[in-house]
């Protein structure tokens, strides 16, 4: 039988917050534990504005250190634990430091840049895929109302432009080596996102950029 500080775990889950939530909820499970029933055992922390600060993590320790009602441990989950002060991060690191025998820190975060080194020393990272979203796929397998639907998905346009210059690119090459004919709204899609990318260069719009690139696209295939 393991004793109770082998029982101790901390993690800390990089990915969107919803994904990050069903593997804190899974984590949970694998303990005997459902987080949507109410109990005292169960602590969330949460940025009350713009992050969490260190008195939020101070007043942990008088939840953590008892021991455990109704459940086998003490949960703690830092929901956006990137919004940690650095202040609150060392309070933190002071409770993973010597941390109680009977507790689970679960730390869900965006990003692990803004989580300190010294805090990723000391928990099991685990990274989630991101959803398969549009800037996987190629634009022109999706009808106009798809995409400018999903315009406010692309974050970083360059990069979904490097993306689909790749995948056009690909399909090229994949036909020339089959001798296969190139269908022509490839070849279009290929150049209009050249072009787009150096209108995003020289500053223009991303927006208007991108929507434009849709739009140019349609009247190609219409």
């Amino acid at each position: 039988m393991h004793s109770p500080k082998n029982r101790f775990q901390c993690f800390l889950i990089i990915g969107e917050a919803t994904e990050a939530q069903k593997q804190s909820l899974q984590i949970a499970k694998n303990q005997g534990i459902d987080l949507d029933k109410v109990s005292p055992d169960i602590f969330v922390i949460a940025p009350l504005k713009q992050s969490i600060s260190i008195d939020e993590v101070r007043n942990l320790k008088s939840h953590i250190f008892q021991k455990p009602v109704n459940l086998p441990v003490k949960i703690v989950i830092f929901r956006q634990a990137h919004k940690l002060t650095t202040e609150a991060q060392n309070a933190l690191l002071k409770i993973l430091e010597e941390p109680p025998g009977q507790a689970l820190i679960i730390l869900e975060a965006e990003n692990k840049e803004n989580i300190l080194p010294t805090i990723r020393s000391r928990v099991i990272t685990k990274e989630l895929k991101k959803p398969k979203t549009q800037e996987a796929d190629f634009y022109l397998n999706h009808n106009l109302d798809d995409l400018l639907g999903n315009l406010p998905l692309i974050e970083d346009q360059q990069k979904w432009l490097d993306t689909q210059i790749e995948i056009a690119h690909g399909q090229i090459v994949k036909n020339a080596k089959s001798s296969k004919i190139t269908p022509k709204p490839i070849t279009q899609a290929l150049d209009a996102c050249i072009t787009a990318k150096k209108m995003l260069s020289a500053n223009v719009n991303p927006t208007f950029v991108l929507a434009n690139l849709y739009l140019q696209t349609a009247r190609k295939e219409s």
